[in-house]
């Protein structure tokens, strides 16, 4: 709790001082946060207020002293409700930019208590972009829902012109309000895990966590913050909010091992949470959906033999009747347990596969083919069973399926180059 004798002090020195007694007072009130004022009694609270609220009359001549006391009064927020009229007042054209930005992120502090600001708040959406983005913000901190204010917010989300910050903090009081918008889940994921600005993952991070762990993509982004962000702070606020969505890393992976079909983030948060996140891609190895199985198969083979729970699985989808998800398996398969003897053969059972006609020239054909020959190039002289299928592919008729196979048995075994033909 703030000295209460000191603060006295301070408000003294705000009333009666000089200029440089007043700004040491200011910088000594800004010190305490809100958690600090609500801890003052009224007793004491009472008058400062009433000092600041004169001070605030008394300094028209100094915008600078006024903008920072708007910003001390707010900083008491609930406490400081009686002032609202005068912060209302102050958005209006006419004062200067500092005093309208720090009159809105005060009655935001303040909270519901300034809930009679919305209209003043909705009208100034129309000011410059960072009025803008203190408004917007704010309406979702006193937290009026009304038919208004959701009209005010999404409009304002839906305009393309606004800054980056002023559409993160429209996404943010979305989030408050529990406002559905589309786009809005993607937008967030995407400033969280690739926005290069510190302070727009930030408040990507918090805005997730107001939102249902079943939106695609909240947990999946959340997830990949918490684990790798290069700022301390966001993986703090990332962590608190899987911490207030009730999830585990444990429980995160499995959010995220259901969502792998709709999700862009979902396998590069179960790549990036490692071990913990097995037991869910084990799962995810036994869903209905394909792409879902590949992605599932393409994170545990990045995890290596951290993921060596899971080799039954993946031995069981050799047997596949999806060629794609056999080939994810047995590439997985091969970066776990480096056992060439069970996945050699089923490569080479997928470089014979019978092409049709109008597929004999296909990019597909090319590309998996490709692929095929690739993974086998990888396990190199474990992959000697595989000689002969590679030696028919280097009489490919097209070239890079038959420089592929060239390539692969040059890793595999030279020697065979002599049968081909190469030197």
């Amino acid at each position: 709790m703030p000295d209460v004798g000191l603060l006295r002090h301070d408000i003294q020195a705000l009333s009666e001082g000089d200029d440089a007694s007043k700004r040491r007072a200011i910088e000594s009130l800004k010190q305490y946060s809100g958690e600090d004022w609500a801890n003052v009694p009224n007793k004491v609270i009472h008058p400062i207020i009433e000092s600041l609220k004169h001070q605030l009359q008394s300094e028209t001549n100094r915008p600078l002293i006024r903008q920072e006391i708007v910003l001390l009064l707010g900083n008491m927020r609930s406490q400081a409700g009686q002032v609202v009229p005068q912060f209302m007042e102050l958005l209006s054209e006419g004062h200067p930019d500092g005093i309208r930005e720090a009159a809105a992120v005060a009655l935001g502090r303040i909270g519901p208590e300034a809930s009679d600001a919305v209209d003043q708040l909705i009208a100034v959406l129309s000011g410059g972009p960072t009025l803008c983005s203190r408004a917007v913000r704010s309406l979702g901190d006193i937290g009026s829902a009304t038919s208004k204010v959701r009209t005010a917010l999404v409009n304002f989300w839906l305009t393309t012109t606004h800054s980056q910050n002023g559409q993160i903090q429209a996404a943010l009081a979305l989030c408050k309000l529990k406002i559905d918008t589309p786009g809005l889940l993607r937008f967030l994921a995407n400033t969280l895990v690739t926005n290069q600005d510190v302070d727009l993952r930030k408040s990507a991070a918090e805005a997730l966590s107001l939102c249902s762990k079943n939106g695609i993509d909240v947990v999946p982004a959340l997830l990949i913050a918490a684990v790798k962000d290069k700022d301390e702070e966001v993986r703090r606020i990332a962590e608190a909010g899987l911490t207030q969505l009730r999830l585990s890393h444990a429980k995160a992976s499995h959010v995220c091992s259901e969502q792998l079909k709709d999700s862009l983030y979902a396998e590069m948060a179960l790549k990036e949470c490692g071990a913990v996140a097995v037991p869910a891609l084990i799962e995810a190895l036994g869903s209905e959906d394909g792409a879902s199985r590949e992605k599932a198969a393409r994170a545990i083979g990045r995890l290596g033999e951290l993921a060596v729970d899971a080799i039954p699985a993946l031995t069981g989808a050799l047997n596949s009747k999806n060629l794609d998800f056999r080939l994810a398996a047995a590439k997985c398969l091969w970066n776990i347990s480096k056992n060439a003897e069970i996945v050699t053969p089923v490569l080479v059972d997928l470089l014979e596969r019978k092409w049709t006609a109008a597929l004999e020239a296909s990019e597909a054909r090319r590309m998996y083919l490709q692929t095929v020959m690739e993974a086998l190039w990888r396990i190199g002289p474990p992959a000697s069973a595989a000689i002969p299928a590679l030696l028919e592919k280097t009489k490919d008729k097209n070239r890079l399926i038959s420089e592929s196979a060239l390539s692969a048995l040059k890793e595999i075994a030279p020697s065979a180059l002599i049968k081909a033909g190469s030197r």
